[in-house]
């Protein structure tokens, strides 16, 4: 509610206040809601001892993914730096005092705690140097204000919020893709597919995960060089390429031509030669045979090239499924044979002190190097 004017006035006098310019502002059940521009907010967490005096629940998190990722936003889309998270404030008071023009209102709170958004309001902090004011200026941010018991409240819930809240992660953001979501649309025959669960699919309801599939259409891809099935092969480099849908790893793994029956050819394809390569003997392993153990899908990746890749997502008079079945399994082990030689004649130094074959085998620069060499 609105604080009596003599008894803001005492308020005021007996502690700092904050006064801000607002683009929009409303009162609400709860408290206030109040739009003002980052301009309005530069100085607000600039000093070191802001954690403290603004009550924040945390201090400042320095150059986190996150806060590296707001700060970018602000310097190149301002416009976006509010759309999404506001900032949450207790207060012992909120008066508005008419300004000198219309619609030109100041916002004076008094007591004022950061409840919730201290990163923002440190990240504006710090951009305020080498930003003008007209560019903080295009970037709007939501303010929330409570005062009184609803100020408590939002203090315990925000306190307690990252217990309540699911993270969202690269993957998670896999079903804002058009062509992720043209696939969800897709016949399954009686099985389904979603980017968080993988694919359910045939009569026993098998599921598999979107790791798998992840790998499998990576293994497939038409790409002549196998720089996405090595992002593909460990969990790390999944959500490198789930997170970045614009680039052309991406989009040679994930494109519009994508099908139910493809990427159900692509795991089928993808688990056979898994499957041979865990069924060749354990001697094959020794030395520069730990290619087998450590870059798999660089082998299963080689031993696919035969297949038409270009018609995997797509009807076709070609016999897919005997060719993985009966043709793949002993391909893979050729591949496997042929690139292992291949890598001892290419680096005979690997698996010497210095230069390990868990340390080299997985290297990107490697697989490209082996992938050029025709079987």
């Amino acid at each position: 509610m609105i604080t009596s004017y003599p008894t803001i006035e005492r308020l005021i006098a007996a502690d700092s206040a904050v006064s801000l310019r607002p683009v929009q502002v409303a009162q609400l059940s709860r408290g206030w809601a109040v739009d003002v521009t980052a301009a309005d907010l530069d100085t607000l967490a600039a000093s070191v001892d802001a954690p403290r005096r603004l009550g924040a629940k945390r201090g400042y998190l320095g150059g986190t993914e996150a806060n590296v990722e707001l700060a970018r936003m602000l310097e190149e889309r301002p416009e976006d730096f509010g759309a999404a998270g506001q900032i949450v404030l207790g207060a012992e008071a909120v008066d508005i005092r008419p300004g000198p023009r219309l619609f030109a209102d100041t916002l004076v709170v008094v007591g004022l705690e950061c409840i919730d958004g201290l990163q923002r309001l440190r990240v504006i902090a710090d951009v305020r140097g080498r930003l003008s004011s007209d560019h903080l200026r295009k970037a709007v941010i939501r303010l929330e204000i409570r005062c009184g018991a609803e100020r408590e409240r939002a203090r315990k819930a925000y306190d307690a919020e990252d217990r309540c809240r699911n993270g969202s992660t690269a993957q998670d953001r896999l079903i804002r893709c058009p062509n992720i979501l043209r696939l969800m649309q897709g016949d399954w025959e009686k099985g389904d597919f979603d980017p968080r669960r993988g694919v359910t699919a045939g009569p026993h309801r098998s599921r598999f995960s979107m790791d798998d599939v992840t790998s499998a259409l990576a293994c497939l891809a038409e790409d002549s060089r196998p720089a996405a099935a090595n992002l593909a092969a460990t969990p790390e480099g999944r959500q490198a390429l789930w997170g970045d849908r614009n680039s052309a790893l991406y989009r040679g793994v994930f494109h519009g031509r994508m099908s139910p029956v493809g990427v159900m050819r692509a795991v089928e394809a993808w688990r056979t030669a898994h499957a041979a390569l865990d069924a060749m003997p354990t001697k094959s392993r020794r030395g520069h045979g730990h290619l087998i153990e450590y870059a798999p899908e660089l082998i299963c990746w080689k031993a696919c090239r035969w297949l038409p890749l270009r018609s995997l997502h797509s009807k076709s008079n070609f016999a897919w499924d005997r060719a993985i079945e009966r043709d793949l399994p002993s391909r893979t082990v050729q591949a496997a044979q042929a690139l292992v030689a291949q890598y001892k004649s290419l680096h005979p130094e690997h698996g010497r002190t210095g230069s390990s074959y868990k340390s080299e085998a997985p290297k990107l620069d490697l697989w490209t190097e082996l992938a050029d060499f025709v079987m």
